[in-house]
């Protein structure tokens, strides 16, 4: 009996002091930066697009060099395209193009080693993420000879009518540096498996239903993005 309480209460113990250990390893904050995203296509001439993230983030050290970071951001990717078509009705070229703008709510696990050098902590992670489309706008347009549009058609948060996926997964590889109360990091990421929904409600939407599919079904979002967090 007296063995069993002498196992239960180091047990007891142990089981403290991991768990002790572990609340003084997890740090809470919020993290925003730059996000710059295109799409690659050999027919269209792709344009980087300038945009934004930002949300929370919270850090599990486990020791030895490694951390899990998950956060929760909202997350704006986009695209911007424009296909040069001969005209010989014009004798001139055409220019369709396409602008898009989709705003994910984004869950990324960052899985982080990187050694603690005291006064900072340079590090490697890697980060899937998975997404939720939660509104987007897009705007297209067909002019000739840089005349005057002749079409132009915006459409916004309709996901069905545009023929465009609400859900997202992907993976990003990058490194960072901690020092002190603050993080900054770099990380290349693209998407997985196509955006555009074929499947989708089939309505008149025009130019910009047939670019969404055309441009992503099997092609999707990547690009780069500077994050700064701050944890508490």
């Amino acid at each position: 009996m007296k063995k069993f309480l002498l196992i239960a209460a180091t047990a007891l113990l142990f089981a403290a002091n991991a768990s002790a250990q572990l609340s003084s390893g997890i740090r809470y904050g919020i993290v925003g930066g730059f996000t710059s995203t295109n799409t690659k296509l050999k027919e269209f001439d792709a344009k980087n697009v300038s945009l934004y993230h930002a949300g929370a983030t919270v850090k599990f050290n486990l020791g030895l060099g490694f951390a899990i970071q998950p956060s929760l951001t909202y997350q704006v990717k986009g695209t911007n395209l424009k296909q040069v078509i001969s005209s010989a009705e014009e004798a001139k070229a055409a220019v369709t193009a396409l602008d898009a703008r989709v705003g994910y709510l984004e869950l990324p696990v960052q899985f982080q080693w990187g050694p603690d050098l005291m006064a900072l902590r340079p590090y490697a992670f890697v980060e899937p993420f998975i997404g939720c489309g939660v509104n987007f706008k897009a705007r297209t347009g067909y002019d000739i000879g840089n005349m005057t549009e002749i079409e132009t058609e915006t459409l916004a948060n309709d996901f069905k009518k545009a023929a465009l996926k609400r859900f997202e997964y992907g993976l990003g590889v990058g490194g960072g540096l901690e020092i002190w109360h603050f993080q900054i990091s770099a990380e290349w990421f693209m998407n997985f498996g196509g955006l555009a929904d074929e499947n989708g409600e089939i309505q008149d939407a025009g130019v910009i239903r047939d670019n969404v599919v055309n441009t992503l079904k099997s092609k999707n979002f990547q690009g780069f993005k500077v994050s700064l967090a701050i944890l508490f």
